[in-house]
Order: structure tokens, then sequence, then C-alpha cells
């Protein structure tokens, strides 16, 4: 009799409550409306750790249009998920392709695809598995110091220059990556930041047809050139379709394209090469090869009968950049077959690394030039010391002590009240902990502290009033608790805030190697903070970044603008091919330590005081690039002992942040591999030493003192009262012939 009305109450419950629960388990379930269909990571799986690279997403559209974003997560350096964001709109049925730009710190990590509703909600998500043994692999990312070439249409295959370079060390390896269309280059420039050389072949010109129209993608290559990438384009054949007036490629030729020619004669090629290895059998040749005029840069081979008719290979400068044109089609007979093609690329290319035959064991510890200053910023903390392990051994034999016997001989036989243990066993863990405590907030502090080294490029080469400009920054912050951290750089050009115009990326910066905490060690790091941070929509901040208590996280931007220059350059080369000519600062700003560099002299400047002007004459002594950067006074302290030729050998001063600095920003200049025992493969844009080769430029070094641009943590400026920077202007100008 008490059951049946309870059978009945749960019935009517079922009947009331069934409908509404099918209704909803078949919201839930039902299929989204848009389908991930693939993702792709860099350039057909190639890339780098460390780096911005392109991530494209393949999309499905369902039955309906279908608004909200597309979420990318992958982790950076410390293993934390860093997350990117893009809103997208899939019409019913189309198939929607989206382009995010991520940047991998481990080679390991699954990188996590979803797709958010506008509720936020994630409707659909995939992972993209990284490793050579796992199911729908992708490759996991190459070391920071690999070397990828960026081949777009036709393949060169350079597998011979290749084993040419061959190190045995695989953190120097070369490696090629092809893209044979042009709709999956990258639609912003810092898609490129793997790319170390991106080659343009020409012989299949369909391939740029999409370009045309495709304007992003062309300007983001082009920018890329222009702050500080390089560029090879071969252009042969079809140059007339794709370098002439109001064509695709016309921006990258290094002049004006007049008319095809023939070239019959393979004696330029052979000079050029010195290679005698012939490339026809009767040694005659029927190429069409492009004519420029007004051409800008340094011709290094021509057909014609002057030096600078139909000349073959130009190497211009283009911004910060560099572009290498070829008016030849290597991937096309003859050349394609040629055997001294191997000793001709090898010429163009001109790499220069460590000599492979000269390294032995000791190459597999060889270190980026970025992993050294990481370290050399982390012992400049002021305030903030490393407690002696002596200290840290005898606390623990202290609580090893106290907790064991003499806790044990304290209450037993000097009390005899053994109970008494559980109300000194935590007395005496808390006053161990509190001590350990204070010896560690005396040691490092409780502020947050910032060790900053920033480079400002800037170009004053044209005749605008306005001169490009480019700010590199590295910073190394210590935190002294856990916290999370809005960021976002306020980039300043002579101590004045940028606030027009600018466009900047930020981002961590990444350990190259295999040591502890570098992105090839051999083990994942683990992150603590599960739920990560998010770059904003422009890869401008970093929202809700996480740091551990007395811990570090080295940060990095660029940001891109145009200022005049404050600076007045004018001129003139001499008949000794030295320089004279003037330098006003027109700024209210000192410029210190001035060296003005020119081919492979230098100029000691001393400080150019707000206001004023120093004259370059021949009574000023110039000395070697390498000299000046590396002599006794060249860093933050002067160094006494110094090699026959008065530089400082690197291993005296390798924590000295300004000598590093001056060693980075002119590696090649300094003979860089030799004087340091570093590469510099992680971050190659630093190095300006190619554009010394141009008579027709030189660059004025100078320092600021002082504090420059600031990361702003929810619109505060990131500092303290014991914050060191170390703070760069180049400006590349432009030389003049002397008046007769």
């Amino acid at each position: 009799m008490i059951r049946t009305p309870l059978l009945k109450i749960f019935a009517l419950s079922v009947i009331i409550f069934l409908p509404a629960s099918i209704c909803a388990f078949a919201e839930t379930s039902a299929p989204p409306s848009v389908t991930i269909s693939s993702a792709e990571i860099g350039f057909n799986q190639s890339y780098k750790l460390g780096c911005w690279t392109p991530l494209t997403i393949e999309l499905s559209g369902g039955s309906q249009t279908w608004s909200g974003q597309v979420r990318a997560t992958v982790p950076d350096t410390d293993g934390v998920p860093t997350h990117v964001f893009s809103s997208v709109t899939v019409a019913a049925d189309e198939n929607f392709s989206v382009q995010l730009f991520v940047r991998m710190g481990q080679s390991s990590s699954p990188i996590n695809v979803a797709l958010l509703d506008e509720e936020k909600k994630t409707i659909a998500q995939r992972n993209l598995y990284l490793g050579a043994n796992a199911e729908q692999n992708a490759p996991g990312g190459f070391p920071a110091t690999n070397r990828i070439l960026l081949e777009v249409g036709n393949a060169l295959a350079l597998d011979q220059l290749i084993l040419s370079e061959k190190f045995a060390d695989t953190k120097l390896t070369t490696r090629v990556a092809n893209v044979e269309t042009t709709s999956h280059l990258p639609t912003q420039w810092n898609g490129y930041e793997s790319i170390d050389t991106v080659l343009l072949t020409t012989s299949q010109p369909a391939a740029y047809d999409a370009l045309r129209q495709d304007t992003a993608r062309v300007e983001a290559l082009q920018q890329w050139v222009q702050r500080g990438g390089r560029l090879f384009l071969f252009c042969g054949e079809y140059a007339e379709q794709l370098i002439a007036a109001g064509s695709v490629l016309e921006r990258f030729a290094p002049g004006k394209f007049e008319k095809m020619e023939r070239l019959t004669q393979a004696q330029p090629l052979a000079t050029f090469s010195g290679s005698e290895q012939a490339i026809t059998r009767n040694r005659r040749l029927n190429l069409r090869v492009p004519s420029l005029v007004d051409v800008r840069g340094e011709i290094l081979a021509s057909a014609g009968r002057s030096a600078t008719s139909v000349p073959l290979v130009i190497r211009s400068r283009y911004g910060f950049g560099e572009i290498v044109f070829v008016g030849l089609d290597f991937d096309s007979k003859p050349l394609s077959d040629w055997p001294g093609r191997t000793s001709f690329l090898k010429r163009l290319f001109d790499w220069q690394d460590r000599d492979p035959n000269q390294q032995t064991t000791e190459q597999q510890d060889i270190d980026d030039t970025i992993s050294h200053l990481r370290n050399a910023l982390d012992k400049q903390f002021v305030g903030v010391s490393v407690v002696p392990f002596g200290i840290v051994a005898l606390l623990a034999g202290i609580y090893i002590l106290l907790i064991g016997p003499g806790d044990y001989f304290f209450v037993t036989r000097l009390l005899k009240r053994p109970a008494l243990t559980w109300l000194t066993f935590p007395i005496v863990v808390l006053g161990i902990s509190a001590i350990a405590y204070a010896i560690g907030t005396h040691s490092k502090g409780n502020q947050l502290r910032v060790n900053q080294v920033e480079i400002i490029d800037v170009d004053c080469t044209t005749d605008d009033q306005l001169a490009s400009t480019c700010g590199t920054v590295y910073t190394h912050l210590f935190t002294p608790a856990v916290d999370s951290l809005n960021l976002q750089l306020q980039g300043n050009y002579f101590k004045q805030p940028l606030t027009q115009n600018v466009e900047s990326r930020a981002s961590w910066l990444g350990l190259p190697g295999s040591a502890l905490g570098g992105m090839q060690a051999s083990g994942s790091q683990t992150a603590i903070f599960e739920e990560g941070y998010r770059y904003a929509p422009q890869l401008d901040q970093l929202q809700r970044l996480p740091v551990q208590a007395w811990s570090t996280k080295t940060l990095t931007a660029r940001w891109f603008t145009d200022v005049e220059p404050q600076v007045k350059i004018d001129l003139q080369q001499d008949s000794d091919e030295l320089v004279i000519g003037s330098i006003t600062n027109n700024s209210e700003v000192e410029l210190t330590d001035c060296a003005l560099l020119y081919g492979r002299w230098a100029y000691n400047l001393g400080n150019l005081a707000a206001q004023r002007t120093i004259r370059i004459d021949d009574s000023r002594q110039p000395r070697t690039v390498k000299t000046l950067l590396t002599n006794a006074t060249a860093g933050d302290e002067t160094v006494k002992r110094t090699a026959a030729d008065g530089t400082v050998p690197f291993s005296n001063a390798r924590w000295d942040v300004a000598r590093l600095l001056k060693a980075m920003m002119f590696f090649r200049a300094v003979n860089g591999p030799q004087y340091t025992k570093l590469i510099q493969r992680y971050q190659p844009f630093l190095d300006l030493s190619k554009h010394l080769e141009d008579k027709q430029i030189a660059i004025l070094l100078a320092r600021v003192d002082g504090a420059n641009s600031q990361w702003q943590i929810d619109n505060a400026p990131m500092q303290s009262d014991q914050d060191q920077h170390w703070t760069y202007y180049r400006f590349v100008a432009k030389v003049s012939q002397a008046e007769q």
C-alpha cells in the first residue's frame, strides 16, 4: 500500500521531465554548425621553436552560418599554455581557412585548436600531436639555431649545397621547406620569424598568380625583409611578366626592368662561382636574362660588356634587410644540371658560421648569443643574490638534527614528557621555515626588478622627413611573488613615448639548446599554471601572464614606426675611401659611447651632447671595426688584460652586457664565431654587418643612458629603483662622394 503512491509519483515525474531531458540531450549532442577539418603548422610542417610561425586551420561550414572564435593553445618555453584567438564567420557549406600565429616553446607538446561560440563555450576541438611517433602527427619544432630556407615556387635542389655546409652538431643543421603556391604564405610579417632566407623561383610564374589580388601576403613579405629578413629572387626567363612595372614582384627588383637579353657566354657564371666545369658540352648558352637599369646595390656578376650592363647578380640593402637578385633560373636546365652550381650558390649565400673542420666535441657545447645574453642579464640583478649552498646545507643539517635527535633528547630526556613532541615538532618546522624565508627575502628582496636591453635602428638613408625605425627589446625580469601580469610595451624614442602609428609584437623569449630550461631539453617542463595566458588580437599584449615567486622570466618585443631621426648625419667619402662630414644631435638627450662605422673602419667619437655637432675629418684616426668594438673600454668596465692588437679576449669579459651587445650588433664584422665562440642563429636580424659592405652606407652607433621603452602592467610602468638598462641606437646613413 505504501509503495503504490511512490510508484505513481515516480511515473508522473518521468512523464513530465523525460521530454525535456530528451530535448536537452538532443541540443547538446547535436553536431556543431562548423567543424575543424585540418590544422598545419609552419611551412609544410617546418618551423623553429621560440619563433612566431603560421598555424593554418581549415574549417568546414555546416547547414547554417556560424560566427565565433578559433583558439589555438600551445606551450611557452616554461610549459605554460598560451592562447591566441581569431574571430571568424563561416558561411553554410563553406570551406574556410584561417591563419593564426603561434610561438612554440616545446617540441613535443600538442597543439590544441578549439572553436568557441559567441558565449565562449567550446563547441569543437582538435589536438595536433607533434613528434615522429604520434598518430595524426606533425614534426616537432626544429632547434632555434637551425637554418631554414623557404623555397617559394619550384624547388632549387639544394642538397649538395647543404651537404657542403654540414655540421656535426644538429643544432646547426640547414633545412629546406618548400611551398608551391603563395596562398600558404603568411599574412603577417612575423609569420616569417622561423625563416632565415626566402628563395623565390620564377620558372613557374603561375605560382605567383594568387599574389596579384592578395596584397596582404606581398606586404607581409616586404615588411619582413625591410625589418631584417633576407630574400633571394631568381628571375630569368619570365622576368618581364613578374618584375616589370606594375608586376607582382616589381617591389623586390633592385632596379628598373628595361628589356630581355640573350646570355650566350658562360664566362660570367664561371668567374663568379670559381668553377671551370662546363654548363653545356659546347660551352655555349642560350638563356633569356633581364636587363635592369638604375640599379640599387652592388653588382657582383654581369653579362654585358661593362661591369654595370645586364647585371646577373645584385646584392642590395632593403631597409634593415637584404635582397639578392639573380637574373637566372637555377631550377631549370641547363643550370639545374650544371656541376658547378653548388660553387655558385655557395658564394651567393655567403654563409659564415664556424668552420666545422675545426670543431670537435666542444661543438656540442656551443651556445647562441641570445642564450649568453639571458645568462648575462641574470647576473646583473641589483639586490638579488643566490643563497650560498653552504647556508642551505647548514640549515638542512640543523633542521634534521632538531626534528630528529634534538627533539628526542629535549622532550624525552630533558623534559621527560614525550607527548610534547606534538608541540615542539611544529614549532621547529615553523621556526626553520621562518629563518629560511628571512634569508631568502634578504638575499632576493621583495621588489620586481628589470634588466633590459633595447636596440633601436633608424634608417636615415631616404630623403623623407620621417625615418623608418625599429626597436628590439629583451627584458629579463625577476618577480618576488606569485602574480598575474597584464603586460604591454610602451615604445619610446629618445625617452619620449610613441603614441601614434606604432606596430608591435610582444612575447616570451626562449632559451636555445638542450640545457636546463632550454627549448630542446630532453623532458618537457610541466607548468604549475594550467590556465595559462593569452595574447591580445594584435599580438602586442600578454594578458594574465602568470609568474612564480623568486623566479625570472624573459620577454621580448619589437616595435616599428616612422619618426623624425633627431640626428642629422652628413657624410662624404674622401680620396682615401674614408669618410668626412658632420653629425648633429638635434635631440634633448646626450648620446654616449658614439662610434661611426664605415666599411672595415670605425671612428671613436666619444659623447655627443644634446644640440651639439661633431666634425669628422682627416684629423680623426680610424681603427678597424673589430678593434674599436672589442677594445679595453668597449664594455661596461675597463679591462686591463688585452691581446697584442688591443682587443679584449671575449673570455676575459664574457658577462659584460655592453661588450656582448656590440658583438651581437656587428657579429660578422668582429668575426663573431671565432671571437666569441658563439653562434648567432636565433635572432639573426640583430647583425647589421652586411650593411658595412655597402660603400654608400655608414652606421652611427650610440648609447643612451637610463630607461627607454617600458613595459606597462595595467597601464602602470613595470619598474623599480634598481633596474638596469642598456639602450643602443644604430643610425644607418648615406655616404656621398666628396666634392672634388
